[in-house]
């Protein structure tokens, strides 16, 4: 009986081709010759919680992306929309205005009024009549178009 040999003992042959005479041993050979528990590989172990976690992250700002593209589309067709209006609205404007052939109302009157005025440089009274007479056409074209509009 003295003569047996131990179940725990273990024994390994290793061929050394290194020059240096060194083995290279990982340091799980070293842990199961220890006899202590494996150690697994770190990066193999953490690769597919890695893997998972990437995709997760990928998955987050995919979705991200798309509720900033959609949210940049509505916006883009809201302002669209608020620019057709605002472009529509101008036109009308510009369709009331007069034609640009058309002169200025009471131009006749106002050239007496300027002519008065040059003559009569310091006594601006003396063009009573004039500014009179312009202020009752202005007055008159005013009624005849509000007159016409309605």
């Amino acid at each position: 009986m003295g003569g047996s040999q131990s179940s725990n003992t273990r024994r390994i042959s290793v061929t050394n081709d290194d020059q240096s005479g060194v083995i290279k041993v990982s340091d799980s050979i070293v842990q199961r010759l220890k006899g202590g528990k494996e150690v697994k590989d770190s990066q193999s172990e953490s690769r597919p919680d890695q893997e998972a976690a990437l995709r997760e992250n990928d998955q987050y700002w995919e979705k991200r992306l798309k509720t900033i593209e959609d949210n940049h589309k509505k916006i883009n067709r809201r302002m669209e929309e608020e620019y057709k209006k605002a472009t529509k609205e101008i036109e009308e404007l510009f369709s009331r205005l007069p034609a640009k052939l058309e002169q200025p109302p009471c131009t006749n009157a106002g050239q007496h009024v300027k002519k008065c005025y040059q003559q009569n440089p310091r006594e601006v009274l003396n063009c009573a009549k004039e500014v009179e007479a312009f202020a009752a056409c202005v007055d008159m074209k005013r009624v005849n178009l509000l007159d016409s509009r309605q």
